[in-house]
C-alpha cells in the first residue's frame, strides 16, 4: 500500500474536541469528538492510526486560547501538529451553517490542499517572557485609559491643573502633590471618586515599576544579552523595547529577507491597482500589534536628528563595532527619510510610520548578525 499522510483538523473548545480525519488520496474523511483533554484526543487518535494502518497522521488546529500546549503535548507524544493562524483560514463560498463539526472538516480540508498558514510555535520560555512583556503593555493601556478618565473627572468639575500652577506637564510629582491637595479640598462623592481613582492608578504604578525591574533583570540574561546589546546600539531602543521585539520575533532566521518581517508585523503598504492605477493606503496592520507598536513608538521623534546623545554612547560601550555600524546607517537613513517627508508636508504619525517601517529591515540585520 502507498505510504499516505492523513490531515487530521481539530476544532478545540472548552467542552469538547471535535475533529476530522481526511484521506485526500481517496477522499474518505471519518469525524470525532471527544473530551478536551489531552488523554481523550490521544484515544481518538490511536483509533486512527488502527482505522489508518501503515499511514501518517498529521495535525493542525486554530491559535486559540489554549495557545501552544496542545501542540507540546502532541509533540512529545511523537504526532506531528501544526497551529494555524485564524486569519490564513479561508472563508468557504455559501457558507450557511457553522458547528464544530463542519469547522473540524473544513480545517482538514484546507490542510490536506496546502492553504493554511501555520504560527510559528516559541520555545516555552520565551513564550513565557513574551506574555509578561505583553502583560505590561496591557497594564500601560489600562493605565492611559485610567489618566483620560480622572483628567475629564477634574475638567468636568472646573479643576485644572494648568491653569491652576504654572506647570504643564501631567503625572509629575508635582501634579500627583496637586491632585492630593485637591482631593483633599473636594467633598462629597466627587471626593470619594478622585480618591479611589487616585489610589487605583498608585497601585498600578507601582505594579508597572515592578515589571520594569524583572524586564531589566531579564535583559542581562545570557539568553537575551547578546541580543539586546545589538538592538540597543539604536536611537530610541532601550531594553523595554529591545525585549519586546526579541520575544515577539523569535528566531529571526525563520524570515529569508526583512520584507517577510514587516508583512508579518503588518506594515507592508496596502495597494490597490487597477486599469493602469496605482493607490497605496498606508499599511494593512494585518499582523503582530505589539510589535507593530514598539517599532512605532521607538520612532517618537529620534529621527528627527542624526545627533548621538551621551546616553546612547554609553549604551554602546561595549557593542561589537559592526553592530553600531548597522544602527548607525539606520540612524542617517530615518533622519534622512523623516526630514524629507516632514518638509514634503506630510503628518507626524505618518512620518514616524514610515520610519519604522524602514527601520525593520535594520534590526532584522542586526539581530542575524548577532545571531551568527
Amino acid at each position: 500500500m502507498k505510504h499516505t499522510i492523513i490531515h487530521v483538523g481539530i476544532d478545540v473548545d472548552d467542552t469538547q474536541y471535535h475533529g476530522s480525519a481526511l484521506d485526500k488520496s481517496t477522499g474518505e474523511a471519518i469525524d470525532f469528538k471527544c473530551r478536551p483533554t489531552l488523554k481523550g484526543l490521544l484515544d481518538q487518535l490511536e483509533k486512527l492510526n488502527k482505522y489508518f494502518p501503515e499511514r501518517t497522521l498529521t495535525l493542525c488546529y486554530e491559535a486559540t486560547y489554549i495557545g501552544f500546549t496542545l501542540q507540546r503535548d502532541l509533540a512529545e507524544k511523537g504526532y506531528s501538529c501544526d497551529v494555524v493562524a485564524p486569519t490564513s483560514i479561508p472563508s468557504p463560498r455559501g457558507k450557511q451553517i457553522k458547528t464544530d463539526r463542519i469547522d473540524a472538516a473544513h480545517l482538514a480540508q484546507f490542510y490536506a490542499n496546502g492553504l493554511l498558514t501555520f504560527v510559528s510555535v516559541p520555545e516555552l520560555e520565551q513564550e513565557q517572557d513574551r506574555d509578561l512583556m505583553r502583560s505590561r503593555q496591557n497594564l500601560i493601556q489600562q493605565q492611559t485609559e485610567l489618566r483620560k478618565h480622572m483628567q475629564a473627572l477634574l475638567r468636568r468639575n472646573g479643576l485644572h491643573y494648568k491653569e491652576q500652577t504654572e506647570n504643564k506637564t501631567h503625572w509629575t510629582k508635582h501634579h500627583y502633590c496637586w491632585l492630593e491637595r485637591t482631593i483633599e479640598a473636594s467633598s462629597g462623592s466627587l471626593k470619594v471618586n478622585l480618591a479611589l481613582l487616585l489610589r487605583q492608578l498608585k497601585g498600578l504604578n507601582s505594579i508597572l515599576a515592578e515589571y520594569d525591574q524583572h524586564i531589566e533583570t531579564l535583559a542581562e540574561t545570557p539568553r537575551y544579552e547578546q541580543s539586546v546589546q545589538a538592538l540597543t546600539c539604536y536611537k530610541g531602543i532601550k531594553n523595554l523595547f529591545a525585549l519586546t521585539m526579541i520575544t515577539e520575533i523569535g528566531d529571526v532566521k525563520r524570515f529569508p529577507h526583512p520584507r517577510q518581517l514587516v508583512s508579518w508585523i503588518g506594515m507592508d503598504i496596502r495597494e490597490y491597482s487597477s486599469g493602469g492605477k496605482h493607490n497605496r493606503f498606508g499599511i494593512t496592520k494585518h499582523g503582530n500589534r505589539y510589535l507593530r507598536t514598539a517599532f512605532v513608538e521607538a520612532n517618537q521623534r529620534g529621527y528627527r536628528t542624526a545627533r548621538i546623545s551621551k546616553d546612547l554612547k554609553a549604551r554602546r560601550k561595549n557593542t561589537a563595532p559592526e553592530l553600531i555600524n548597522i544602527a548607525d546607517r539606520c540612524l542617517r537613513r530615518l533622519n534622512k527619510k523623516g526630514n524629507r517627508l516632514l518638509l514634503a508636508g506630510k503628518h507626524p504619525n505618518k512620518v514616524k510610520v514610515a520610519c519604522a517601517r524602514e527601520m525593520v529591515g535594520f534590526v532584522w540585520e542586526s539581530l542575524k548578525q548577532a545571531a551568527a
